[in-house]
């Protein structure tokens, strides 16, 4: 098993408890994009349509709906030797009471494996069937001009060997133009930038704390339509995850979508990420009215890495 790929990804949480804090990061999940059509461009978060909880909260005053929903899954290839499935699932809702405010609230579950438990003497004990859920609420203020900012707070139950309980909270800006123009053609353009995951230390007794995946990021997104029934978009974000300290990770991606009638969308993106972490990612969507239907799949560029997909399906009312 692939651990440093797992652990930040969202599946370091299926390490037992000794493995995990060695590690020093088991909650990925909170870093992990659950955002099916980003996931496909690179997982540029900010060029977010949904889930907007976990990626741009400040995004859902572009569209021109009161009620957002939206569930994903993620599923991780099985790697050599490991029991079950990996998989990360979320669900989020957000609702716009006026025109400068908004609220969300989510749901988010990692797991799915059964792990091989050992002593310090490497004989065998119990099997660890370990998991993550979160507990998550956001709120964003439109400030004017097209700024933005916006808060998320999450509640953490982590269960590896021994169980821990903590928060996390997230803070960002962003900054949107939907009526602007590009070369001579209607244009629309996004921003953003958070600081995310931070909080105290999960203590899961007798001495083991595990450190939250604090991290920076910023992004942004540029979709212009070049001609009737046609537009392509471009999107680009990175990430540094400096904590734990003695586990940072960069991480830089981008990619392009193309969309038809505003309808059906094909994208494709490349991810670089330190610790075996890149990806070239593919993907496609379908719209309806408030209808969202979309589909990526990552694929690993190294054999110590991990393919996965996403799917997504989501409604604005």
């Amino acid at each position: 098993m692939n651990s440093k790929h797992i652990i930040i990804m969202a599946c370091a949480a299926l390490l037992g408890a000794t493995q995990a804090d060695a590690q020093g990061q088991d909650l990925s999940i909170l870093t992990a994009n659950t955002d099916a059509r980003t996931a496909a461009m690179g997982n540029a978060s900010a060029a977010a349509e949904g889930m907007y909880l976990y990626n741009n909260p400040a995004a859902f005053f572009a569209v021109d709906k009161k009620l957002t929903a939206d569930a994903s899954a993620s599923i991780f290839e099985k790697g050599e030797g490991e029991e079950g499935t990996f998989g990360v699932y979320a669900t989020t809702v957000g609702y716009k009471f006026s025109s400068r405010h908004a609220a969300f609230a989510g749901f988010r579950y990692a797991g799915g494996l059964k792990l091989k438990g050992y002593d310090l003497l490497g004989n065998p004990t119990k099997d660890y069937k370990p998991y993550n859920w979160t507990i998550d609420f956001g709120y964003t203020y439109l400030i004017g001009n097209g700024f933005a900012a916006y808060a998320t707070g999450s509640v953490i139950f982590s269960h590896l060997s021994k169980n821990a309980t903590g928060g996390a909270f997230s803070v960002g800006a962003s900054y949107q133009n939907s009526s602007m123009n590009f070369a001579g053609k209607p244009a629309s353009l996004v921003l953003d930038a958070k600081v995310g995951a931070i909080g105290p230390k999960l203590d899961y007794g007798n001495g083991s704390k595990t450190s939250l995946p604090t991290h920076f990021a910023v992004g942004g997104a540029l979709a212009v339509d070049v001609a009737d029934k046609h537009q392509v978009a471009a999107a680009v974000s990175t990430r540094y995850i400096f904590q734990p300290s003695d586990f940072k990770t960069f991480m830089a991606g981008g990619g392009l979508e193309y969309t038809y009638d505003r309808m059906v969308s094909v994208r494709a993106g490349y991810e670089y990420g330190d610790n075996n972490l890149s990806h070239f990612t593919m993907g496609a969507g379908f719209k309806y009215h408030g209808l969202r239907l979309n589909g990526a799949y990552m694929l690993k560029t190294a054999d110590a890495g991990s393919s996965y997909c996403t799917i997504g399906v989501g409604y604005d009312f």
